[in-house]
């Protein structure tokens, strides 16, 4: 081995291992110039198809992390279980309103609202251990009992926020959905084809509603009856106008009306709705200044006209 590399002189090696890296910088730079917009390429199309395909490979960690969280929750959520069916079925109907549809959703969230009840016993009575002035019998019970009743009550309110948004943010785009709806069907698709047209357009803007209407699609391709399937949509998303709109496709192929005359209808109602909201939220305006009115800006207003006067009053009566 050393006869075989004697006769070659070190800048011969140098140069060679200069070229191989010189080749090998080449062709990183082409591939990132050449490279570069077929990767941009894909991930647009990644993003435009987020959700679409829900295969057991993007769900399978977090079902993993949900079901384990579950089996740690378990026992507190046996504890704050309600006994009536209505009020279990309540709770369950919010989560799935919420977004929340795992089979562990209901005994997490239970879990959860009992595990931070004593997390707030514990914050409280360490907060107070650590004041110079410890709070004493009276006022420390009733503190830890607010502060007790806030943390147990506190996924509630996350819930219903969280409710809230989501159905926001399917009422907003849904009346440029139904116009495109209508728009499709009036072009001569199917009722079927339209909204998966509507679907994929309205991905990018409004993920929520398109990624509903791709499963109720999915399930009337899979067998469930139309008017089956917009009942469960009303029921899923908890949005009154899809309520109305499943109701109306009931109908019509109840009675064999015309879907785009129907569709255009209710889309009409809908903005004729959303406008009268507008006019009612801007209505109540002037009630709700009334309020920081009479609180704020009146007693200031009555202070610099009276103040002076006042005061005048005042030094006069002093002086005699």
């Amino acid at each position: 081995m050393g006869d075989l590399f004697a006769g070659i002189s070190t800048e011969l090696i140098v140069a060679a291992v200069a070229g191989v890296v010189c080749v090998a910088a080449i062709a990183f730079g082409a591939r990132s110039m050449f490279g570069g917009r077929n990767d941009e390429v894909i991930q647009r199309l990644e993003r435009t198809t987020q959700g679409m395909d829900l295969g057991p490979i993007d769900q399978k960690s977090p079902e993993k992390t949900l079901a384990r969280i579950a089996s740690i929750l378990r026992p507190l959520a046996r504890l704050a279980k309600p006994t009536q069916g209505e009020e279990l079925s309540r709770i369950n109907m919010s989560l799935v309103h919420a977004g929340y549809r795992n089979e562990n959703a209901v005994e997490v969230y239970l879990g959860v609202k009992l595990l931070l009840t004593p997390i707030a016993l514990l914050l409280v009575w360490q907060i107070n251990a650590a004041r110079e002035k410890p709070m004493e019998f009276p006022m420390n019970f009733c503190v830890a009992l607010i502060i007790i009743a806030f943390a147990f009550f506190l996924p509630n309110i996350w819930l219903y926020n969280k409710t809230s948004k989501r159905k926001l943010a399917i009422e907003q785009p849904l009346p440029d959905a139904m116009d495109l709806l209508v728009t499709c069907v009036e072009a001569g698709l199917s009722l079927d084809s339209a909204m998966a047209r509507v679907s994929q357009e309205m991905d990018l803007i409004a993920p929520i509603l398109a990624q509903e209407l791709k499963q109720t699609m999915f399930e009337i391709q899979a067998g469930v009856k139309r008017s089956d399937a917009f009942h469960r949509l009303s029921n899923r998303t908890g949005v009154a106008d899809l309520k109305s709109l499943s109701a109306m496709i009931i109908q019509t192929e109840l009675f064999g009306t015309s879907v785009s005359r129907a569709l255009r209808v209710h889309s009409e109602g809908m903005r004729t709705k959303r406008m009268q909201k507008a006019e009612e939220k801007a209505a109540m305006v002037s009630v709700k200044m009334t309020v920081p009115l009479i609180l704020l800006i009146l007693p200031s207003l009555m202070a610099v006209v009276l103040g002076p006067a006042g005061l005048m009053i005042m030094n006069s009566m002093g002086g005699k």
